[in-house]
């Protein structure tokens, strides 16, 4: 329960894929494999939600505070398992070597609505309402220990507030695979090529009489383009 949690702060870690301008949820009916889509705060399964990406040592220090407010919480509880599933149950690794862990918001707890979490920049001031976080930005995650012990078992962390101390630029993709076609490549010659410069042109290649200039009707010019003993709770890292 939120009551019996301990705060945390998860200091100088990635954000990855932040969702916390607003609530989302999961639709498995948007596109062609279903899609996070924003929703109503009151929604079935609505959240605020950022992923992070973290160091082995990062991921080690996080796993043993975990650790220690889970074993903290299950002492008083009946039938809870000892302590915490595997590291490697807990924090996933990527391709770079980097550990995962996702802090999380619900919408609504009992029926009542949540504010968004507070997100602040480097100088501990506040970013408008509707910041949108990018990933791959630099941040500190404050946040809760809630341990729980239900189907499974673990500790999750509920989301308080973002600090970013870097923020990354926003990245701009396409949703469309390579096609036969029209390429931009093939479309971009410039209408000057063909066109010599003066400065180009050396003092013995001017003819020594410049003849009257033909005249020649004017086009209209194409429009441009649309531009508890830590120690021990370690060893269980492995």
């Amino acid at each position: 329960m939120a009551n019996n949690a301990t705060s945390h702060i998860i200091r100088d870690v990635t954000a990855l894929y932040p969702r916390l301008n607003q609530t989302y949820k999961y639709d498995p009916s948007a596109g062609d494999r279903g899609r996070t889509m924003p929703c109503k705060p009151d929604a079935e399964g609505a959240k605020f939600e950022t992923s992070f990406t973290m160091t082995e040592d990062q991921a080690k220090e996080l796993y043993g505070a975990m650790s220690e407010a889970y074993k903290a919480r299950a002492a008083k509880e009946k039938n809870w398992p000892d302590k915490l599933p595997k590291a490697s149950d807990v924090f996933k690794k990527d391709d770079n070597g980097m550990y995962v862990g996702k802090a999380v918001l619900k919408g609504s707890y009992g029926g009542e609505i949540t504010s968004p979490p507070l997100q602040v920049d480097a100088k501990n001031k506040s970013l408008p309402d509707g910041f949108e976080l990018t990933s791959g930005s630099r941040v500190n995650l404050s946040v809760v220990f809630v341990p729980y012990s239900m189907r499974d078992h673990g500790v999750s962390l509920r989301l308080k507030a973002v600090q970013v101390t870097k923020l990354e630029e926003r990245k701009s993709y396409s949703p469309f695979d390579v096609e036969e076609g029209f390429s931009v490549e093939e479309n971009t010659a410039s209408p000057f090529e063909d066109l010599v410069s003066s400065a180009d042109i050396q003092p013995e290649e001017l003819p020594e009489e410049t003849p009257e200039p033909k005249k020649v009707s004017k086009k209209a010019a194409a429009a441009p383009a649309p531009a508890t003993d830590l120690g021990s709770i370690l060893d269980e890292w492995d």
